[in-house]
């Protein structure tokens, strides 16, 4: 949300990167461009993204609209860029102003976009029809306004409709304008509120249109904290399958780094008592999210799927500092706000390196093709001065089975803890080597039983290689995570299943003939507590196999990963599967 005066959000940012600096993590691929900054002058943050649907010839195409504002107070636009390859390359379709005239028009702040393409007839608008809802605010801040445009050919002309809401200067204003359908069908706008001040800092209050947004009824208060200093703010809203219960997730600052809430909703409309803040979402090994949410529900199979649920930074329970997978993981749950959550690796990277970016700042979200593909649009440092891009990406998120893509993808869906990790062709290379036990993750701290396998080559003259499973609270370190680990030895020549909880405990091995430069195919199933561990050529003769059961089941869920030590080491043909 809005908090803070015109010089005092870039202030604040710088001082957010520097007091919540995390631990160092390479990363996974740093996603496509959709919008590159043409001026030193320019401003870019909280993106959106539609996959028309409803567009005949057009379906498919997908556009995209961004916050964009000049430094030097000249009239804003909104600027709509479309994309007919899936996002890799994007052209400007059009661009909006500000229609209006009189005090503070045209104006210097285009805020929080929303586009909204109906899925059917709303009043006397086509199934096809978009609309487009920003906050304009002047150079001198004296108002918050949500004006309307409307498009009906697919985004190329866009029509003025008006004003929507109405709102004061920061401290009596509106915020942050999100359009979905309830139950009914009926549109509904979802928007923070600061009019009520001092009685409520901020609400999450909602408006409904019958008629395709010509008109909007009385304001509904949804979240309206007893706690008068308490901020809730920046709502979005999602449903859990075609007929599913509606999930609400936004931000309550005033408490720690703006901590990330949800509630649930039969209908969309009628939420619980508006004194509730709903819950916060912890995974299993403490992490939770702060400030500007985003969540949407990606189907993973017929009549399945998960929740997820993005924010600007990722942080620990304990202390509320930042951890290893800040800007770079999302949070997954099958069964609602209550879940269990757990987390996984981001589909691509956000950068943070410039002080003038306010990097991921409201990341935008949406299910994209097979199941389980996730995009992720965010805003992005493109260098370590200058302003934000604006850049965009898929992976598999969470969803079993797997099986890695390296060749079409990259390493698309990927963290990595130390090490120097590159794709060459469909194989992953790590080629710094040295002590810090590189690793690479993905999947989900949510997995439980499944086995893991994949072709490793140890490029170095020594040291070990394999793969993990169940791993939570990663790091940088050679054990500095939470797993267990199976391996084999050039050096011992050996198969070997280990634990690692910032610490290495054996737990069994075999011998095996192995040596460095030579392709082995690794399989690590983890069943329960039992754990077994199998090593065969190329041609799909077996070297070994080893098993172990562990008395204590230390680690019952986590994600898998890709692990060496004392050298380098190269992956490819990874794959999951429930075991």
């Amino acid at each position: 949300m809005r908090k803070r005066s015109l010089l005092g959000l870039i202030a604040a940012t710088v001082l957010a990167g520097t007091c919540l600096a995390s631990s160092p993590v390479a990363a996974d691929s740093p996603g496509n461009l959709l919008y590159r900054p043409t001026t030193q002058n320019e401003s870019n943050a909280y993106a959106r993204v539609i996959r028309l649907q409803h567009a005949g010839e057009l379906n498919g195409r997908l556009l995209a609209t961004f916050e964009h504002w000049f430094d030097d107070g000249s009239p804003a636009e909104f600027i709509i860029r479309a994309s007919d390859d899936d996002g890799r390359t994007w052209t400007t379709l059009t661009t909006v102003p500000d229609p209006l005239d009189g005090p503070g028009h045209p104006v210097s702040r285009m805020w929080q976009p929303f586009l909204f393409e109906f899925p059917r007839q709303l009043g006397h608008y086509p199934a096809g029809t978009l609309l487009l809802v920003g906050n304009m605010v002047p150079a001198d801040a004296a108002f918050t306004e949500f004006f309307a445009w409307r498009s009906t050919d697919h985004g190329v002309t866009w029509e003025p409709v008006g004003v929507v809401q109405r709102g004061g200067t920061f401290g009596r204003g509106i915020w942050e304008p999100f359009l979905t359908l309830d139950a009914r069908g009926r549109l509904l706008m979802f928007f923070a509120d600061e009019r009520d001040a001092p009685q409520h800092s901020q609400m999450i209050v909602h408006t409904v249109s019958t008629d395709g947004g010509d008109t909007w009824g009385p304001v509904v208060r949804d979240v309206a904290s007893a706690v008068p200093g308490d901020r809730p703010g920046m709502p979005t809203v999602t449903r859990m399958g075609p007929s599913g219960r509606f999930v609400l997730a936004f931000e309550v600052c005033g408490r720690p780094h703006c901590e990330i809430r949800l509630k649930e909703s039969a209908d969309g409309s009628r939420w619980s008592r508006p004194e509730d803040l709903g819950v916060r979402a912890e995974t299993s090994d403490g992490r939770y999210l702060g400030h500007s949410p985003y969540v949407t529900w990606v189907p993973t199979a017929p009549g399945t799927g998960h929740l997820v649920l993005a924010g600007q930074r990722v942080l620990s329970v304990v202390g509320h500092d930042t951890v290893g997978e800040d800007y770079r993981a999302v949070f997954l749950s099958e069964n609602g706000v209550k879940g269990p959550w757990s987390w996984a690796p981001a589909p691509w990277r956000v950068s943070n390196a410039s002080p003038r970016c306010n990097a991921n700042y409201s990341p935008h979200l949406m299910p994209e093709g097979p199941p389980g593909v996730l995009r992720l649009t965010a805003p992005t440092s493109i260098d370590d001065s200058g302003p934000c891009g604006e850049a965009t990406g898929t992976a598999s998120v969470g969803t079993l089975p797997f099986r890695s893509a390296f060749a079409e993808n990259g390493d698309a869906g990927w963290n990595t803890y130390g090490g120097c990790w590159s794709v060459e062709g469909d194989v992953y290379v790590e080629s710094c080597g040295g002590t810090v036990g590189a690793k690479a993750l993905t999947g989900s701290t949510g997995w439980r039983d499944y086995t893991v396998s994949a072709d490793v080559q140890i490029t170095s003259s020594s040291g070990n290689a394999g793969v993990l499973a169940r791993v939570t609270d990663p790091n940088v370190g050679a054990d500095s995570h939470r797993g267990y680990h199976a391996f084999f030895d050039v050096n011992t020549r050996e198969l070997i299943i280990a634990r690692q909880e910032y610490a290495y405990l054996r737990l069994a091995a075999v011998p095996v003939e192995v040596r460095s430069g030579e392709w082995y195919r690794l399989t690590f199933r983890v069943h329960g507590s039992t754990l077994t561990a199998s090593l065969a050529t190329m041609h799909g003769a077996e070297l070994g196999r080893v098993s172990f059961v562990d008395p204590y089941a230390s680690f019952p869920t986590g994600l898998v990963g890709l692990r060496h030590h004392a050298g380098t080491a190269s992956y490819r043909n990874v794959e999951v599967v429930r075991s």
